[in-house]
């Protein structure tokens, strides 16, 4: 446990030393540097003067996103079921680089009534769940690829989004609220959010109800703009009834 506690750090930090391990971890740098050795001899870590660093930077996104894709994932798995509902054969649909999106496309990969469903997903890890999929045509957009996310992003998007008609988009937010709509963190994906949202027919938010508890640094969307939102039962009763009374369809997994 402590261990995969070290690798969680050194995949968010890049590099840690191990008397901010000692620390973090409240053991001694002794045991810290077992524990380095170890995870060096498994071929995890590789050791530097003073701490230690995963040892490749695909490792490191990888590991970051495992834990990202962790947080609240019974939850995700849920949301991402009832979402594929909402997908029919013959559509066209466009997937963000979210964690729940992500849930959402293992749930599609288990409808076997669907057939010639066209996804263009925003996120590499996305993309590789998807592979192998017979009744699924992955479209991949080209862009530049975010190293924190695994999201493909800025200007080439954009453009190879703009000569596409997408029916549906299914989208994760960093916060939602009736007040402030939408929100992200980062100001590269609000924009490729804004561009996905002014071109498609369909917008649906997944979120689970952390994220009601939560804002972003700048909005991506009104809520006027979303067709519905898809979260669990531990949204907030009284924010639900804000976006049902603003005419959004509110779902409950």
């Amino acid at each position: 446990m402590r261990q995969q506690k070290i690798i969680e750090l050194l995949a968010s930090e890049e590099s840690v030393t191990v008397k901010e391990l000692s620390d973090r971890l409240d053991v001694t740098e002794v045991t810290i540097r077992t524990d380095l050795n170890n995870l060096e001899k498994l071929g995890k870590i590789i050791r530097i003067h003073g701490g230690a660093q995963l040892l490749e930077e695909r490792a490191r996104q990888e590991y970051n996103f495992q834990t990202r894709k962790s947080l609240n994932s019974l939850k995700k798995i849920k949301i991402g079921k009832l979402a594929s509902k909402f997908v029919n054969s013959l559509d066209s649909i466009l997937l963000d680089s979210s964690t729940t999106a992500l849930a959402l496309a293992h749930a599609l990969k288990n409808r076997n009534d669907l057939r010639d469903v066209t996804v263009i997903p925003c996120g590499i890890w996305t993309a590789i769940e998807l592979m192998g999929c017979q009744h699924i045509n992955i479209l991949l957009p080209g862009g530049y690829l975010r190293q924190a996310s695994g999201s493909i992003t800025g200007l080439p998007a954009n453009n190879f989004l703009d000569t596409l008609t997408i029916r549906k988009a299914f989208l994760g937010a960093l916060g939602i609220s009736s007040e402030k709509g939408l929100t992200d963190i980062h100001l590269i994906e609000v924009e490729l959010k804004k561009f996905i949202i002014s071109r498609v027919e369909e917008v649906t938010i997944l979120v689970d109800g952390s994220k009601f508890k939560q804002t972003g640094l700048s909005a991506f969307a009104e809520i006027s703009q979303v067709t519905r939102v898809i979260t669990d039962s531990t949204a907030p009763k009284s924010e639900i009834e804000k976006l049902r009374d603003a005419r959004v369809e509110v779902l409950v997994a």
